[in-house]
Order: structure tokens, then sequence, then C-alpha cells
């Protein structure tokens, strides 16, 4: 349950920045705290479904696409996603990743 209540929040993220608002800017249009917006995009707190939808329509998006979470169960998907995402990082960041990734390979 945990993962996929985080991986809501991720969503949420991905919207709101996709429709250029700070966490700030979308917790003063449904009227929440920013710090509530900030704790669903950690997953750290469970929006109820009509707060959800108030942020869909803030968003513009469907329902249907923030719930629809993804189980990856494949090391070759994950590495995959992986992937893509490390190609929008610069180069500075990526160094970070490859010492983060080194340590946690070494374990």
């Amino acid at each position: 349950m945990n993962e996929i209540i985080k991986q809501i929040g991720i969503k949420i993220k991905e919207y709101r920045k996709k429709a250029k608002l700070t966490q700030a800017e979308l917790a003063e249009k449904i009227n929440v705290d920013s710090k509530y917006i900030s704790r669903l995009e950690t997953g750290t707190s469970i929006a109820s479904i009509s707060t959800i939808v108030k942020i869909s329509d803030v968003l513009n998006v469907e329902l249907s696409e923030i719930f629809t979470v993804e189980t990856i169960k494949n090391k070759n998907k994950i590495i995959e996603l992986i992937n893509s995402k490390l190609l929008k990082i610069n180069l500075k960041d990526l160094k970070s990743i490859l010492e983060i990734v080194s340590c946690i390979a070494e374990k």
C-alpha cells in the first residue's frame, strides 16, 4: 500500500510541475497548506478522494491518470525506467548518482 501511495504522490508532483505550479500555488487553489502538498507528493500523507478530485481539476488531469500506478517486478524494466530518467540529468548530478549506485552495489 505504501508504494502505491508514493506512486500517486509522484504522479501529483509530475502533473503539478507540468502545470508549472509550485506546491504553494497548488495548495492555495485547493485550499490546503503547502506542507500538506509536500507530504502528499512524498507519500507521507494520504489524500482523501475529494482532495485528489480537486487536485485533478486544478491540474486538468483525469483521475485515472493519477491513480494509474505501475508495479514493476521485472529487473530489466526497472533498469529501462532508470535509464530514461538518467538521460535528463546533468553531468554533475550523474556523477553523484554513480557514486551512490557504486556504494549500494558494493554492499
